[in-house]
C-alpha cells in the first residue's frame, strides 16, 4: 500500500517546477492505518500558496490507491541552508513594485558605478519578457557563446568591465518570449549555474516588476545578499513599492535599501530644480518600513539618451551629477551588504 501511494505520489509535480514531490525530496514517510494514510513532509518552502496547493494535490493522489480514503499530511519546516553561487562573493537583487520606475537603469548604472570602485561586477537580466539590458548596455544582437573550456557553460559577454547575461542576447529581438514559470525558472537556475561568470564580488539581478516566477527561483536557488526596491517619489508608487517590500520579507531576502529614481531635475540653463514627480517618497517609505536609504538620483535627459544608444551615464560621462548619485548609491551598498553579511 505504502508503494502505492509512492508511485502515485510521484505523478505529483511540486507547484512551479518540472519534478515531482517525491524528487524534490519532501516525502519522508507514508504510514498506513487502516484506511488512513499519514504522509510526512518536510519542507523549507517559504511560500504559503506553494505550501497550500500541495495540501490540496498530495492528498487527492493519495486517495486515487483502493483502500485509502483519508489522508493526513504532517508539514514539518525546516531551515533552508542555501549556497553562495560559486565564486560570487554578493548577489544583488534589484526590483519594483511595478514597470516604468527606470529599475534597469539603476541596476546598469550600479553595477558600472560599483566596478569603477575597483570591484568585478556581472548584470544579470532576469527580466525574461521584457530583457532591456542588451539595448542598454550597447551589446544588442550579440550572441552568447560556449565556454571552450566548459562545453556545458556559456561566457557572458563583457562590456564596461561588466560581465552581462540576458536572454535578450538568445532570440531574435523582435521574438516575443512566450514562456510559463517551469522554463522561467529553468533559466533563471542556468544563468546562475551554467554561466562562467568566474570570480565576482557582486552579481547584479535586473528583476522584473512584481512579484514572480523570478523572484521566487532567485530567492529558491541561490542565497541572495540583499535586495533593492527602486521607487519614483509620488504617493502613488508607494503601495507598489510596499509590496516588493513584503515579498522580500517573505523570501527572506535582507532588503538593503531603496533608492529613489527621477528624484528631481535641474535645469540645464537656468540650474532650476524641479520637483517633476513630487519629491521624497522614495525616503518617507524608507523611515515608514525602517529601511536604509540609499539615495536618490535626478532626471536627467543624458540618463534616457544612455540606456537608448548603449552608453550608460556611470560609463561616458562619469564626473555628471548623475553619475555621482549612483557612485554614492554603489558606496552605500558596499556599506550595507557588509553590515548585513556580518564583515
Amino acid at each position: 500500500m505504502k508503494e502505492k501511494i509512492l508511485n502515485e505520489l510521484k505523478k505529483v509535480f511540486y507547484p512551479g517546477k518540472t519534478s515531482s514531490v517525491v524528487k524534490e525530496g519532501i516525502i519522508k514517510d507514508i504510514i498506513i492505518d487502516g484506511t488512513k494514510a499519514i504522509i510526512k513532509i518536510e519542507t523549507a518552502e517559504q511560500n504559503q500558496a506553494v505550501v497550500d496547493m500541495l495540501k490540496k494535490s498530495i492528498p487527492i493522489a493519495a486517495k486515487t490507491v483502493n483502500g485509502i480514503e483519508n489522508v493526513e499530511l504532517e508539514i514539518k519546516r525546516v531551515e533552508e541552508v542555501k549556497e553562495k553561487v560559486s565564486n560570487i562573493r554578493y548577489v544583488i537583487a534589484t526590483t519594483s513594485g511595478k514597470g516604468g520606475v527606470g529599475k534597469s537603469t539603476v541596476s546598469v548604472n550600479l553595477a558600472i558605478a560599483l566596478s569603477k570602485l575597483n570591484f568585478k561586477v556581472g548584470l544579470l537580466d532576469a527580466d525574461i519578457y521584457g530583457p532591456n539590458i542588451p539595448t542598454m548596455m550597447g551589446i544588442e544582437g550579440m550572441p552568447v557563446k560556449l565556454d571552450p573550456d566548459h562545453k556545458e557553460k556559456i561566457l557572458p559577454i563583457e562590456k564596461y568591465n561588466i560581465k552581462i547575461i540576458s536572454i535578450g542576447n538568445m532570440i531574435p529581438k523582435d521574438a516575443a518570449v512566450i514562456w510559463r514559470g517551469a522554463l522561467i525558472n529553468k533559466a533563471i537556475e542556468q544563468f546562475l549555474n551554467d554561466v562562467t561568470w568566474g570570480d565576482l564580488d557582486f552579481l547584479v539581478v535586473d528583476l522584473p516588476p512584481g512579484t514572480g516566477d523570478a523572484q521566487i527561483t532567485l530567492a529558491q536557488k541561490t542565497k541572495v545578499s540583499g535586495g533593492i526596491i527602486v521607487i519614483t517619489p509620488q504617493n502613488v508608487a508607494l503601495s507598489d513599492a510596499m509590496k516588493a517590500n513584503d515579498f522580500f520579507k517573505k523570501l527572506n531576502i535582507p532588503v538593503l535599501g531603496v533608492i529613489e529614481n527621477m528624484s528631481y531635475f535641474i535645469c540645464p540653463k537656468c540650474g532650476a530644480k524641479t520637483d517633476i514627480f513630487s519629491h521624497g517618497g522614495g525616503k518617507k517609505f524608507s523611515v515608514e518600513y525602517s529601511l536604509p536609504f540609499l539615495g536618490e538620483i535626478p532626471i536627467d535627459v543624458e540618463v534616457r539618451e544612455g540606456g537608448d544608444t548603449g552608453k550608460p551615464i556611470v560609463a561616458v560621462n562619469p564626473d555628471s551629477p548623475v553619475s555621482k548619485s549612483f557612485e554614492d548609491a554603489a558606496r552605500n551598498i558596499i556599506e550595507k551588504v557588509k553590515i548585513l553579511n556580518n564583515e
